[in-house]
């Protein structure tokens, strides 16, 4: 008893009337990073990853633009929030994520930021994330590993210190001139 496969998805040529879909997509798209966040918090919450930590989003109105693959994004995403969940304080567990759109001008790219406060970070830990990810330990490994995807997307990953706590901030590629 054997059927037949549809790698391409094209109907018919399966038992069944459904195929398969490739999974070979291209690593560029058009994603609204608004939307994304949500997906991506919305996994981490019906995972129960959050752990009961309070998640305040900032998004703006207007969807948020990039030309960036959206499985990257999202992995960026679930990687920062699941550390801010696992490194957040026990007595008020939170995180705050930011979005910015891109300037009028196309100059700079769309902005995220995951705001942990009561979360801090050494100078030698911060630089590590940032310039030598095999030396990290546990704890930040998933920072470096955020840091190399959005490298790997063109973007720019970068550790703050602040004086309530550690903001980590992305810039996603600018998206170039597009309304001109």
């Amino acid at each position: 008893m054997s059927a037949a496969l549809d790698v391409m998805g094209s109907p018919g040529a399966s038992s069944g009337g459904q195929g398969l879909e490739s999974v070979d997509l291209p690593d560029v798209f058009q994603v609204d990073v608004a939307v994304c966040v949500r997906d991506a918090l919305g996994l981490l919450g019906a995972t129960r990853r959050l752990r009961g930590m309070e998640v305040a989003l900032e998004l703006p109105e207007d969807p948020v633009i990039a030309r960036v693959s959206r499985r990257r994004l999202e992995q960026v995403l679930l990687l920062l929030v699941a550390h801010a969940a696992d490194v957040a304080p026990s007595e008020a567990p939170s995180v705050r994520v930011v979005v910015d759109p891109p300037d009028d001008f196309g100059d700079v790219g769309p902005r995220f930021q995951v705001l942990m406060p009561g979360v801090s970070l050494s100078e030698r830990e911060t630089r590590s994330v940032v310039l030598s990810p095999l030396r990290v330990g546990s704890t930040q490994r998933r920072l470096a590993r955020a840091r190399e995807l959005v490298d790997a997307m063109g973007g720019e990953l970068a550790v703050e210190r602040l004086e309530e706590g550690t903001a980590v901030s992305v810039v996603l590629p600018a998206p170039g001139l597009a309304s001109f």
